[in-house]
Protein backbone atom coordinates (compact mmCIF):
# COMPACT_ATOMS: atom_id res chain seq x y z
CA UNK A 1 0.00 0.00 0.00
CA UNK A 2 1.29 3.51 -0.60
CA UNK A 3 -0.07 6.55 1.49
CA UNK A 4 -0.45 10.41 -0.31
CA UNK A 5 3.33 11.13 0.32
CA UNK A 6 4.29 8.13 -2.16
CA UNK A 7 5.41 6.15 1.09
CA UNK A 8 5.26 2.65 1.03
CA UNK A 9 3.10 1.53 3.84
CA UNK A 10 2.38 -2.08 5.44
CA UNK A 11 -0.42 -3.42 7.12
CA UNK A 12 1.38 -3.71 10.79
CA UNK A 13 -1.66 -5.89 12.04
CA UNK A 14 -0.14 -8.51 14.60
CA UNK A 15 3.26 -7.61 13.15
CA UNK A 16 6.23 -9.65 14.57
CA UNK A 17 8.52 -6.29 14.81
CA UNK A 18 8.46 -5.36 18.70
CA UNK A 19 7.18 -1.76 19.24
CA UNK A 20 6.67 -1.59 23.26
CA UNK A 21 10.22 0.44 23.24
CA UNK A 22 9.38 2.18 26.76
CA UNK A 23 11.59 5.15 28.25
CA UNK A 24 11.50 6.17 31.71
CA UNK A 25 12.06 9.69 31.49
CA UNK A 26 12.84 10.49 34.94
CA UNK A 27 9.41 11.07 36.90
CA UNK A 28 7.17 9.45 33.92
CA UNK A 29 7.35 6.85 31.37
CA UNK A 30 6.89 7.51 27.31
CA UNK A 31 6.30 5.64 24.76
CA UNK A 32 5.98 6.67 21.17
CA UNK A 33 5.43 4.43 17.71
CA UNK A 34 8.87 4.11 15.45
CA UNK A 35 6.17 4.59 12.09
CA UNK A 36 3.42 6.66 13.00
CA UNK A 37 4.78 8.68 16.01
CA UNK A 38 1.74 8.41 18.28
CA UNK A 39 2.52 7.37 21.85
CA UNK A 40 2.00 7.78 25.25
CA UNK A 41 3.47 8.97 28.40
CA UNK A 42 2.73 8.98 32.14
CA UNK A 43 3.54 7.47 35.36
CA UNK A 44 1.79 4.42 35.44
CA UNK A 45 4.37 1.99 33.08
CA UNK A 46 2.30 -0.98 33.18
CA UNK A 47 -0.82 1.30 31.44
CA UNK A 48 1.53 2.85 28.85
CA UNK A 49 2.85 -0.93 28.43
CA UNK A 50 -1.02 -1.82 27.95
CA UNK A 51 -1.75 1.03 25.40
CA UNK A 52 1.07 0.14 23.42
CA UNK A 53 -0.03 -3.56 23.26
CA UNK A 54 -3.46 -2.31 21.95
CA UNK A 55 -1.71 -0.49 19.36
CA UNK A 56 0.42 -3.35 18.03
CA UNK A 57 -2.71 -5.47 17.89
CA UNK A 58 -4.51 -2.52 15.97
CA UNK A 59 -2.32 -1.30 13.93
CA UNK A 60 -1.51 2.56 13.11
CA UNK A 61 -4.44 2.99 11.25
CA UNK A 62 -6.54 1.44 13.07
CA UNK A 63 -5.13 2.62 16.58
CA UNK A 64 -5.44 5.80 15.81
CA UNK A 65 -8.58 5.69 14.27
CA UNK A 66 -9.71 4.51 17.92
CA UNK A 67 -8.09 6.95 19.63
CA UNK A 68 -9.64 9.73 17.89
CA UNK A 69 -12.92 7.93 18.27
CA UNK A 70 -13.04 8.35 21.55
CA UNK A 71 -11.27 11.35 22.83
CA UNK A 72 -9.17 14.48 21.26
CA UNK A 73 -5.57 14.41 20.20
CA UNK A 74 -3.02 15.86 22.30
CA UNK A 75 -0.30 17.93 20.66
CA UNK A 76 2.86 19.46 22.71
Amino acid sequence: MVDSSGENIREEKNSSEDNTNIESRGEYFEWVCNRCKWGARGYDKDAIVKISKRHNELGCREFASEVESKGLRIDN
